[in-house]
C-alpha cells in the first residue's frame, strides 16, 4: 500500500493544500440559507480530499490538529468512498461528538458508533488517530486508546482513502499511513476429506481471484480454542462460506452466529445428497455437483456469489432495510 511520501490527492470539495507529509484544510464560515433563499445562519464548511491509497482492510493512521475547537467541527478518515454516489464511511474526531464512526448514505448521516466528550478536546494539539478495519469490524483508536468499535451489517468493498473535514478554519493532517491486509473468508464445513478437498480445489482458488484468503475453520481450532475465538474469526471475516450438506452441529452454530450479526453468508450444498433443513431452506444456496463435469459450473457459481456479496450497493441496501 502507498505510504505518505507517495500519496497523491484529488480535492473533491473545499480548499486544501497538500504535500508529502501534510494536508491542510482551509475552512471558512459557510452561509446556510432558509427556504426563501435568505442567509439564515452561518455554519462550517465541508472539505473532502481523496488519495490514491487503495484500502480493503487493515489500518489507516494519521495525526490530526485543529486550530480551534467548536461545537461540531471535526476531521475524519474516509475508509470507503463511492465516487458515483458520494456514499462514504468515516471514522475520526468530530462532528457532533468527540469520536465517531459514521456513514453518509447520499442523503443523511447514519451514526454507527459515537462517544466521548468534546470538552476534552484541545486546539493546537496533535491527536494520533488510527482506524482498523477487519472484515466488518471497525475500531477507532485515539492516542493508542481504542475509543470506539462496531460490527457493521455489511462487507466493506475496496476503495481509496480520504479525509473529511468540517470547520471554519484550518485543520492539519500529518503522516497519513495506510497498512493493508489481505481480507479473509471464514469457511465452515465438516472436516472430512470430501469437503476439505472442495475447500482446497475450489473455494481457495476462487477466493484467491478476489485477493481473499479462504481460512478453513479447522485451521483456527487448537488447544485452548474457545467460542470467543470462533466469534472473532467470523466477525473479522469479509463473509462466511458454509458447506451445509451434512447435518453438522458445529457448522450450524457458526452459521447461526453469522446470520445473527448480519454477516454475509454463501451457502454450499451437494445437489445429489442434500435435503435442506427447514430453517435454511428459504436462503439462497449454491447447489453443486461434485464431479469433474460439474466443477466448472461450481467455480463460476461461486464467483457470482462472491461478486454479489462484495457489491458496493449493499451498503445502501443495508441502510434502506433499517428505514
Amino acid at each position: 500500500m502507498p505510504s505518505a511520501p507517495s500519496l497523491k490527492w484529488a480535492i473533491i470539495q473545499g480548499n486544501f493544500d497538500t504535500s508529502k507529509e501534510l494536508v491542510t484544510f482551509h475552512g471558512k464560515p459557510y452561509p446556510i440559507k432558509n427556504a426563501k433563499g435568505e442567509d439564515e445562519r452561518v455554519g462550517l464548511e465541508v472539505g473532502i480530499a481523496m488519495s490514491n491509497a487503495q484500502f480493503a482492510g487493515g489500518e489507516i493512521s494519521a495525526d490530526i490538529e485543529f486550530s480551534k475547537i467548536e461545537d461540531n467541527n471535526g476531521c475524519e478518515i474516509i475508509f470507503y468512498y463511492d465516487a458515483a454516489t458520494g456514499v462514504q464511511l468515516n471514522a475520526g474526531i468530530g462532528a457532533y461528538g468527540a469520536f465517531c464512526i459514521r456513514q453518509w448514505d447520499g442523503e443523511k448521516w447514519v451514526d454507527h458508533a459515537s462517544g466521548g466528550s468534546r470538552e476534552s478536546l484541545r486546539a493546537n494539539r496533535r491527536y494520533s488517530v488510527k482506524v482498523s478495519v477487519r472484515g466488518s469490524r471497525v475500531s477507532l483508536s485515539v492516542d493508542e486508546v481504542e475509543v470506539l468499535a462496531v460490527v457493521l451489517p455489511f462487507s466493506i468493498p475496496s476503495s481509496q482513502v480520504g479525509i473529511f473535514c468540517l470547520d471554519d478554519t484550518d485543520v492539519k493532517v500529518r503522516n497519513l499511513q495506510v497498512s493493508g491486509e489481505r481480507g479473509e473468508v471464514f469457511v465452515v464445513m465438516q472436516f472430512t476429506k470430501e469437503f476439505t478437498d472442495i475447500h482446497e480445489e475450489v473455494i481457495k482458488n476462487v477466493c484467491n481471484e478476489f485477493e481473499l484468503e479462504a481460512k478453513l475453520a479447522s485451521d483456527t481450532y487448537g488447544p485452548g480454542m474457545i467460542i470467543s475465538d470462533i466469534v472473532q474469526s467470523i466477525t473479522d471475516s469479509e463473509f462466511v462460506i458454509a458447506e451445509i450438506t451434512p447435518n453438522n452441529a458445529n457448522v450450524y452454530y457458526e452459521l447461526g452466529y453469522a446470520h445473527g450479526i448480519n454477516k454475509p453468508v454463501i451457502l454450499l450444498a451437494n445437489r445429489a445428497t442434500v435435503k435442506l433443513p427447514f430453517d435454511v431452506s428459504p436462503f439462497r444456496v449454491l447447489m453443486y455437483d461434485n464431479s469433474i463435469a460439474g466443477r466448472r459450473d461450481f467455480e463460476e457459481g461461486l464467483r457470482k456469489h462472491i461478486s454479489s456479496v462484495l457489491d458496493k450497493d449493499l451498503i445502501n441496501k443495508s441502510r434502506r432495510s433499517r428505514n
